[in-house]
């Protein structure tokens, strides 16, 4: 299985996917993927999701990714990776630095595959086909402002593809379970996660307008677990991201986290995983 590489921050394309193309591989990046014209299955970590014009997926760093296909459909590819959401200092980049709005975003990548196949609300289809042409206007005129354009469009359409996961589970769990408010407290939780003052009990029972004594109850008997364990284990899969997927240092990821230092980062990341932070790193 192949590894693909990505050079830069960002790379805009327009393909055909042909047989060349639609080899199984992996991806050390993030992907959009737009489907400007045919039909075909996409195979994303195993599972089979049919495509069609107009449609979207995201593909997130190492996703296990092929095509099965009839015809050579036209993709619009969006590679990128984390870092062209920031700017860089005493740089003089035609861009802003969204990095902290960007990191708000970090659920999608935790959840995407919890849609099945499509990321596009049918109501958004015709703001996905003005971006996605706009984006390809940009990459091949190349006029003033462009950059900070397509950083824009891009991340617009992020928000979008986020706004419809997070509708899309808590919807999936009204139907299971109308007067149960489970996944809507875990979304909540997963978009203030760099947020300490969001994530008290008693912030949350507020935000829900519930008693701390219910939230808490109601929680575990759903979950399994209590309402700090599960924020701990979500620190832990992102910190775990941003030990594979950045060069933040451990004590700047302890930081980003909320967490006392690096010690305490060590500590709750070995009583987890059986190691330190830096022996994950460098494994």
């Amino acid at each position: 299985m192949r590894a693909k590489q990505l050079f830069k921050e960002l790379e805009v394309s327009v393909i055909a996917v042909d047989r060349a193309t639609q080899v199984r591989h992996t991806h050390h990046f993030f992907q959009i993927i737009y489907v400007l014209e045919g039909a075909g299955i996409q195979v994303i970590n195993g599972n089979r999701y049919p495509f069609t014009k107009d449609d979207v997926f995201l593909l997130t760093p190492d996703d296990d990714h092929s095509y099965i296909l009839d015809s050579k459909p036209l993709f619009c590819v969006i590679d990128f990776t984390k870092n062209f959401f920031f700017k860089h200092a005493n740089s003089k980049e035609e861009k802003v630095d969204v990095s902290d709005f960007f990191n708000r975003l970090e659920y999608i990548f935790h959840n995407q595959h919890n849609v099945k196949g499509n990321l596009v609300h049918p109501k958004d289809k015709d703001i996905f086909s003005i971006l996605i042409s706009q984006l390809i206007s940009e990459k091949e005129n190349e006029r003033t402002f462009g950059k900070i354009i397509t950083q824009n469009i891009i991340f617009l359409i992020l928000n979008l593809i986020a706004r419809n996961i997070q509708d899309h589970i808590i919807a999936y769990a009204k139907e299971l379970n109308p007067k149960n408010k489970t996944h809507e407290i875990i979304s909540y939780i997963q978009q203030h996660i760099f947020e300490k003052e969001f994530l008290s009990i008693s912030a949350i029972a507020g935000h829900f307008n519930v008693s701390i004594g219910h939230l808490s109850r109601s929680f575990k008997e759903e979950t399994g677990r209590t309402i700090k364990d599960y924020i701990t284990k979500y620190k832990l899969e992102i910190i775990k991201s941003r030990l594979k997927l950045s060069d933040l240092t451990i004590s700047q990821i302890a930081f980003e986290m909320n967490l006392a230092d690096e010690s305490h980062l060590n500590k709750i990341f070995k009583a987890a995983f059986g190691m330190t932070a830096s022996q994950y790193r460098n494994s």
